[in-house]
């Protein structure tokens, strides 16, 4: 568990942090400043006889794992010219970029210095944390890429140049890490398959202990898919890329809360905390909202705004012909040699320094390794509340190279307000897993598996001289903020430069909580900085240090700037779900006040986190006035899972006219399929009771449920919509049957509109067309309604159970409910009621072969738990399932109802069943294994 240091009074200075031993001496011509310069002559003759030649590449004789059965690779056009890619010197490669005028490329680190970056993340005295990968893909074929040789290293400017010049490895002998991240006193790092947090407790700069955070992750396999990034977010979460979960450190224990995930390698934020992540074809993505928000309610799916294209303009122009990419042989990859459009996009930066120029806060940088280039987006918002990535460089792109081997991976904000760039640098850097018959000629051709072992990281800076209204670079940086007072802290949460924003709320929030004068400081700046952002990152900080109170949350709901006020309404949750009054009101008046999209969208998104009753009388009353929105439908159904029927009543309740209020009947067919979808017998049968309770309904919210019902439906074994299996003969059903009878005739089935055999036709037929446009809606709606009730299912009725399924007796029942609130008390918070469970916490109960099988088997695993691992789905659980300490009739109750709940039919089991088997079992100490039970 994280360890945090201990809090510092105000004014009070901390020591400076562990001194890094050298421990690879480098002299300083090796990180020297490098700026754009002529070609040198050698790197020119190079190219110049490379003009000379032509390569043509034939099919490798034996076929790669990337290879598609039946996909032709045709060779190269012999009018193609490949220049030669020969591995070059930091100063030979500093001459191959290109970057628009009034910009430079500096040095920061190279070889030997560092090794194989892949990922870099600054600490608060502006240390370069580095996971280097020398065993990625040694060779085209990956041989040894299980070696465990990787590390993480800390990389230190001692002088204060800018300029790196020591290394200290603080982990080493690991396969693959991925991701780093300092916090706390020590540093996150993903290190195949698990989460660690690592920390030096005796100041020597090397990790001596570590705690697994998570395991099961992945990554060994296939690197470039798997879980990446560890980005602290303005909410004081981190979030991965390619990763459905966010982390947060609470005392001493981690969280962990789902999110929609979203991205493959890299993950970034702009500064009003929306997180962006792309795909190797898909520049730039993104959550318009907390995607946390979009996954509430896995009965709805997900919601609306998350994992959102920014992006459409997916080209990018590269310097130097490309073909040594994996599918170069696919129409439209290539033009004229030259890559069309990403396939390797990666690392997106959200520029957020202070130093390239105004104009270029904001906008998404693009990593593109296999066209050895970086590209630019301005991030522009459009009236629906959504974003628009515009290409600014036209044909052209903000930063190239001619070098085949420069492999920008990874961007990143420094604390001198320059643009860092991780270079592989390496000519391999397809996974083998997806390698072609073609790249692999490529490779060969150009000798691009050797030298390994290098690497760079550069920035991008403005120029000496101020050109184009850019600004001349910043004097060198050097951060100690592990010094700083809680003073300084809190006045750089309005610093110009996002990294120091974001250092100094991370800093405050693991070191300040017992802390009074942090608590007074931040809370000053929280509620009256002239800065937004600098008010915005105080409320951050003081909801991390746990010291929001209402009157700071109040002055900022209560507030003109729509962004402080959603930052408000936010951090403001916790309030709402204690039931704070004047909170609640101020949150309902600002969605009734805002102007725009987003502020609305996040007052639907916060009310739903209440679970109060008043926050949702307000949130149902501003979806009234919205609910012709898809996205305020969305959101409001994601907010209510388990409420979804309280949500149906009040529609029915408080708009029962005529005509539906727009968006309103979709709203109510979405509520009602939600009842349906979670599976549960007894809200099931509370939707059919509203046909009883609310008998003179307008048609259209009778419609909306019966849709409900009907769209709501699991499916069968053929994907088809199935029967609804419930649990006994809902009571209400008589009441829904008669709405499927002809009103004019109560005990005949409603009619089609056809002429009858004996010339008559059904009423409304040749009426006014409004009456007659009613009486068809009835019909249709009678019709859908008998449909409805033929799916229902329950023990006894014939023709209609996918399967016999004898009723509860009396007894039988009372366990089944007896069981229904066990497992609502015990059981859900990882199974979930529905019975899906959650991806990384606990597999499905919903149709497991557990849970339907053997019931002695059942009754073990209750009794003394389950340990792994488990295969569900072709998906590994590596957990344990702890016991039930219940009694024999408890345990027998919660078993009966999740063998008889979501549509399962088997039998119930009884007390004495479960204490034969804890008799025959006797004291066992440790839980069962899957293979001691019998698979």
């Amino acid at each position: 568990m994280p360890t945090l240091a201990p809090p510092r009074e105000r004014g009070e200075r901390r020591g400076p942090p562990p001194a890094l031993p050298p421990l690879q001496a480098v002299q300083r011509a090796q990180v020297s400043p490098i700026v754009a310069a002529p070609m040198p002559s050698s790197v020119a003759r190079r190219i110049l006889l490379a003009c000379l030649l032509t390569v043509q590449l034939a099919p490798a004789a034996r076929p790669q794992a990337g290879d598609r059965a039946g996909e032709e690779q045709l060779p190269l056009s012999e009018d193609l010219v490949i220049p030669p890619a020969p591995a070059l010197a930091p100063a030979e490669a500093l001459a191959s970029f290109r970057v628009p005028p009034g910009f430079r490329v500096e040095l920061a680190a190279a070889e030997p210095l560092v090794c194989d970056p892949i990922t870099l993340a600054f600490d608060g005295d502006g240390r370069m944390w580095v996971c280097e990968f020398p065993a990625y893909m040694p060779d085209i074929d990956g041989a040894g890429e299980e070696e465990p040789i990787c590390s993480i290293v800390v990389l230190e400017d001692t002088d204060g140049d800018g300029r790196m010049d020591r290394r200290t490895v603080f982990m080493d002998g690991l396969v693959l890490p991925r991701a780093v991240q300092p916090v706390g006193g020590g540093a996150l790092v993903i290190a195949p398959p698990r989460l660690l947090f690592a920390e030096d407790t005796d100041g020597d700069g090397r990790a001596d202990r570590t705690q697994v955070i998570e395991s099961g992750l992945g990554g060994i396999q296939s690197p470039e898919h798997a879980v990446n990034g560890l980005m602290p977010t303005l909410d004081n979460w981190i979030r991965c890329a390619n990763h459905a979960w966010r982390y947060r450190a609470d005392g001493d224990e981690w969280l962990r809360q789902r999110t929609a995930g979203g991205g493959q390698w890299g993950i970034t934020r702009d500064d009003l905390g929306r997180v962006f992540f792309n795909g190797n074809s898909d520049g730039l993505r993104g959550d318009l909202v907390p995607s946390h928000y979009t996954v509430r309610n896995p009965s709805h799916g997900r919601a609306t705004g998350g994992n959102v294209r920014i992006a459409r303009d997916q080209s990018v122009w590269p310097a130097r012909v490309t073909p040594g990419i994996n599918r170069g042989y696919q129409k439209k990859m290539l033009r004229d040699g030259y890559l069309t459009v990403f396939t390797g996009a990666c690392g997106p930066l959200i520029y957020r320094g202070d130093a390239l120029g105004p104009e270029y806060v904001g906008n998404a940088f693009i990593a593109e390794p296999c066209g050895n280039l970086i590209k630019r987006f301005r991030v522009d918002p459009l009236p629906d509340g959504k974003l628009s990535a515009v290409n600014v460089h036209g044909r052209d792109e903000f930063m190239t190279s001619t070098d085949e081997r420069f492999r920008p991976v990874n961007l990143a904000n420094g604390p001198d307000g320059a643009l860092y760039i991780v270079d592989l640098y390496r000519g391999v850097i397809q996974h083998r897993v997806f390698v072609t018959s073609f790249l692999r000629e490529q490779v060969r051709a150009r000798g691009l598996e050797t030298p390994l072992g290098l690497g760079r990281i550069w920035r991008i800076v403005p120029a000496q001289a101020p050109e184009d209204g850019v600004a001349a670079p910043p004097a060198p940086i050097r951060p100690r903020l592990s010094e700083a007072s809680w003073t300084e802290l809190a006045d750089l949460l309005a610093h110009p430069n996002g990294w120091w924003r974001d250092t100094a709320q991370r800093l405050i929030v693991e070191e300040g909580g017992e802390s009074f004068d942090a608590h007074e400081l931040v809370r000053e700046r929280a509620l009256g900085h002239d800065s937004t952002l600098g008010r915005i990152h105080a409320l951050w900080a003081l909801e991390g240090i746990g010291g929001l109170d209402e009157e700071v949350v109040l002055a900022a709901v209560n507030a003109q700037d729509e962004e402080l006020a959603l930052t408000g309404v936010r951090v403001g949750e916790a309030l709402l779900r204690k039931g704070d009054e004047a909170v609640t009101r101020a949150v309902y008046a600002a969605g009734a006040r805002a102007l725009g999209l987003r502020l609305f969208h996040q007052v639907l998104c916060s009310l739903g986190e209440a679970e109060t009753a008043a926050a949702d009388r307000n949130l149902y009353a501003l979806l009234r006035e919205a609910a012709d929105s898809a996205a305020n439908r969305s959101a409001v159904l994601s907010g209510i899972h388990g409420r979804e029927l309280d949500f149906v009543r009040s529609v029915l309740t408080l708009d029962a006219t005529p005509e539906a209020p727009a968006g309103l009947e979709k709203f109510l067919a979405l509520a009602a399929r939600c009842v349906v979808v979670e599976g549960r017998s007894d809200a099931i049968e509370g939707l059919l009771d509203t046909f009883v309770e609310f008998p003179d309904a307008p048609l259209w919210q009778r419609r909306a449920r019966i849709d409900g019902v009907l769209t709501g439906r699991p499916k069968g074994p053929d994907g088809k919509p199935s029967v609804i299996n419930l649990a006994r003969r809902p009571v209400s059903l008589d009441a829904v049957e008669a709405l499927g009878c002809d009103p004019h005739r109560p005990n005949e089935p409603a009619r089609e509109t056809e002429p009858t055999p004996g010339g008559e036709r059904a009423p409304g037929v040749g009426q006014p067309p409004a009456v007659e446009l009613a009486a068809t809606a009835e019909e249709h709606l009678a019709k859908r309604v008998r449909e409805a009730v033929d799916v229902i299912a329950w023990p006894g009725r014939e023709g209609v159970a996918a399967f016999e399924v004898t009723p509860l007796s009396a007894e039988e029942r009372a366990l089944f409910e007896r069981g229904r609130a066990i497992y609502g008390e015990v059981c859900a918070a990882c199974h979930q009621s529905s019975g899906r469970g959650e991806d990384g916490k606990a597999p499905r109960l919903r149709q497991s072969p557990f849970v339907l099988g053997n019931p002695q088997r059942l009754a073990r695993i209750v009794l003394h738990g389950l340990t792994g691992p488990l295969e569900i789905d072709g998906v590994e659980w590596n957990m344990d399932m702890p016991a039930y300490g219940a009694d024999d009739a408890d345990i027998a109750s919660v078993l009966t109802y999740i063998r008889r709940e979501w549509g399962h039919g088997v039998a119930p089991i009884q007390a004495a069943e479960v204490r034969a088997v804890r008799e025959a079992d006797g004291a066992r100490p440790e839980p069962w294994t899957v293979a001691e039970l019998g698979g």
